[in-house]
């Protein structure tokens, strides 16, 4: 029985080394992972309170650094890892709001570059996207009624998901005040309510933990990291539409690749094949 039991911890600390690896070697390393990519558009919200995101699924890899203890230190992702993709949330209350949908057209996400994940102040980076959110007032297809919000960054830079303040001219002009994404809540005022909207519109915000527990090793299979990011829209249409918010959530899951899964699998089946030898005797 003890011989038994000494397996089956052998069979534990095989899993451990090969889900997570060997800590104490600090370095860069690809990570694959599925994720989602959300907008929320100006802060609208079901039937029961929820605020409601139109969000893009993905799978891909990101090159990550650690500090030696599984601890998320920074990470990039590439261009092109979301998208292309259109989602349409229809809404109930046009009769109320004028509003017949909300439309999120995703080309895809510009390559982005986050640090400060673990440790310190909240990190986070730029990571802009090429696409535009639309609020729609008529229903079909063409969209043609709306309210147009560019997200594809100017040449200078300024953009959603990036920062710096962008004019869009046209029948409705539109100005976004954009800030970067971040591990931590974004925090902008509105002028109408003035009052600070960081809070409830990307709650919980971003975070990172790992796979046991909400701690910050999250570089590793089954880690996660969520991001956030907000703009503050102005419109020409001082009355009905003023000012408002438009919000970005970014969630990251990182998962073992097959080969490591397979090697994992056919470690502890041998272990366990050998107790059993064992035990015969």
């Amino acid at each position: 029985m003890r011989r038994w039991t000494v397996s089956l911890g052998m069979a534990g600390a095989l899993v451990a080394c090969l889900a997570i690896g060997v800590a104490g070697s600090a370095g860069a390393a690809t990570l694959p992972f599925t994720g989602t990519l959300g907008i929320n558009f100006f802060g609208w919200r079901d039937v029961a309170g929820k605020a409601v995101y139109l969000t893009v699924p993905a799978a891909g890899s990101a090159q990550v650094t650690d500090d030696g203890n599984l601890h998320l230190l920074s990470f990039t992702l590439p261009g092109g890892t979301f998208g292309p993709s259109t989602v349409t949330h229809y809404v109930l209350e046009t009769a109320v709001t004028g509003i017949s949908s909300l439309r999120f057209t995703l080309s895809q996400n510009l390559s982005g570059s986050f640090s400060g994940i673990s440790g310190g102040p909240p990190g986070g980076g730029p990571m802009g996207l090429s696409g535009t959110a639309k609020m729609c007032m008529t229903f079909g297809p063409n969209c043609t009624a709306n309210i147009s919000v560019p997200l594809t960054p100017t040449g200078g830079g300024a953009g959603f998901g990036i920062g710096g303040t962008r004019t869009v001219p046209g029948a409705v002009a539109v100005t976004m005040v954009n800030a970067p994404w971040t591990i931590g809540l974004p925090t902008m005022t509105l002028h109408t309510p003035n009052s600070t909207i960081s809070a409830p519109w990307v709650q919980p915000g971003g975070f990172a933990h790992g796979p046991a527990s909400l701690t910050s090793s999250t570089a590793q299979p089954s880690g996660v990291v969520q991001l956030v990011t907000m703009s503050k829209v102005y419109t020409s249409l001082t009355g009905a539409f003023p000012e408002m918010p438009l919000s970005g959530v970014l969630t990251l899951h990182f998962v073992p690749e097959p080969a490591t899964l397979l090697l994992l699998g056919s470690g502890v089946a041998g272990l366990a094949l050998h107790a059993r030898r064992k035990r015969g005797r």
